[in-house]
């Protein structure tokens, strides 16, 4: 559910879904009030593209601090300036097609509680989800139809100066003395990388609209070696799967989109049928079966054993508290397939693969390197969550709330208009000197 998430919200920022924004006139001078929200909009937008990857690396509650914080400047900046254009904004998107199926996955989540045996950390849980969309839909409804270029240009400065900042970072820890205190700065900037990487997407597809290859190409490099750092841990690999998703849907847009959409929204549908169909190939393999194949087991015995429970699923958080408490072996697969298969069952799953794909939807009809940029991005998350990676971890959830809202922005940040192109017909005809002679 954490990468359907900001697919959602990325995909509020079609102008023909969104109302007109009123806008003074041109000859008229900005009030104070006006001037106000312009402020509020920039300071609110840098606290999300620029502070949120720089203080994630030496803060590990920076996101769960920074993207309310920036979410709530922008809706003050809109309501300062157009009240009436926020609201209509909100509820146009609540009660969208897509908008009301995120809702239907965070209302079965909540209402999920009830035969939870965890009432309490599960509680936690489904408000912190609440929270992360709460604030994206707020946040993408604050933003206005044409984003200034000046603002755009911090997610770029945020996610290069925020890579170089982690790389160096790196070979500090790697030179310095190994005590607690540096092991507790080293998880910091670990999940401080993981918030860099996925905020790039949004920065390289920035670059590429605005036709930057060379700044783009530096900011890929670095990315990648800090990408490098994390192969261990999956990051890696889960950057790969994003730049394999990007040379799809540059290569052809409709397609590549669709493509990638079914391919994960299949994959959270039908993953009860994937320990039958992969075990036969682990037990091949003794070395590798005793780490991946043992958790597959005893997936496949829990969907033998407890055939009812996959329409309903368990409730919410039983996967994390069932291995914490000996309910569940410690064996049992990580994976976000297997936690939102046990938690919230077949209506669950369902849901969040039609989210994911209305997510992948929208990305692919953004103008330009977004619709690369957006699909590489949600395909980045979801192998993240695939691997078993912060799955509903509150900093992440806020993290992906800020990647959706800065391509909202980013989207609203193009050109709208092409410059006409004079038709040889039309051109006017060099004067005959020699006419009347």
């Amino acid at each position: 559910m954490t990468w359907a998430v900001p697919g959602i919200l990325a995909g509020r920022g079609s102008p023909s879904t969104r109302l007109p924004m009123i806008r003074p006139n041109a000859q008229t001078p900005l009030d104070p009030a006006t001037d106000a929200a312009l402020l509020l909009r920039r300071i609110g937008f840098a606290t999300l593209a620029l502070a949120l990857p720089l203080a994630s690396l030496v803060s590990r509650r920076a996101a769960v601090v920074l993207v309310p914080i920036g979410v709530i400047l922008l809706s003050i900046a809109a309501l300062i300036e157009a009240p009436r254009w926020f609201a209509g904004n909100i509820r146009a998107s609540i009660f969208s097609r897509a908008g009301l199926t995120l809702w239907a996955l965070v209302g079965w989540a909540v209402l999920s509680l009830i035969w939870s045996p965890y009432t309490g950390s599960a509680t936690e849980k489904a408000a912190n989800l609440f929270l992360a969309v709460a604030l994206g839909f707020a946040g993408a409804a604050a933003l206005p139809e044409r984003m200034r270029a000046s603002n755009l240009n911090l997610a770029a400065l945020g996610a290069g100066t925020a890579a170089i900042f982690a790389l160096g970072l790196l070979l500090t820890e790697a030179l310095g003395p190994v005590d607690s205190r540096a092991a507790d700065a080293a998880g910091s900037v670990e999940r401080g990388i993981s918030v860099v990487l996925i905020m790039s997407w949004p920065a390289l597809a920035w670059l590429l609209s605005r036709e930057r290859g060379l700044t783009a190409l530096g900011l890929a490099l670095v990315v990648g070696l800090l990408a490098l750092s994390r192969i261990e841990d999956g990051e890696a690999m889960a950057m790969l799967c994003g730049a394999i998703a990007f040379g799809a849907v540059s290569a052809n847009r409709i397609v590549g989109a669709r493509l990638m959409g079914g391919i994960m929204a299949g994959l959270m549908l039908l993953a009860p049928l994937l320990p039958f169909l992969l075990l036969p190939f682990f037990r091949l393999s003794p070395a590798v079966f005793s780490t991946v194949g043992a958790g597959l087991d005893i997936w496949a015995d829990i969907i033998s054993s407890r055939p009812v429970q996959l329409i309903t699923g368990h409730g919410l958080d039983t996967v994390l508290r069932g291995r914490t408490t000996g309910a569940l072996p410690l064996e049992v697969p990580t994976t976000i397939l297997f936690e939102t298969w046990y938690e919230l069952g077949l209506v669950g799953a369902a849901t969040a693969a039609l989210c994911l794909y209305f997510a992948v939807s929208a990305a692919g009809r953004m103008p330009g390197a977004l619709a690369a940029g957006g699909v590489a991005a949600y395909v980045t998350a979801f192998a993240l969550a695939a691997l078993g990676f912060a799955s509903f971890q509150t900093w992440w959830l806020m993290t992906l709330t800020a990647v959706a809202l800065l391509f909202t922005a980013i989207a609203r940040g193009q050109y709208r208009t092409e410059r006409p192109v004079a038709p040889l017909s039309r051109r006017p005809k060099a004067p005959n000197l020699h006419a009347g002679q």
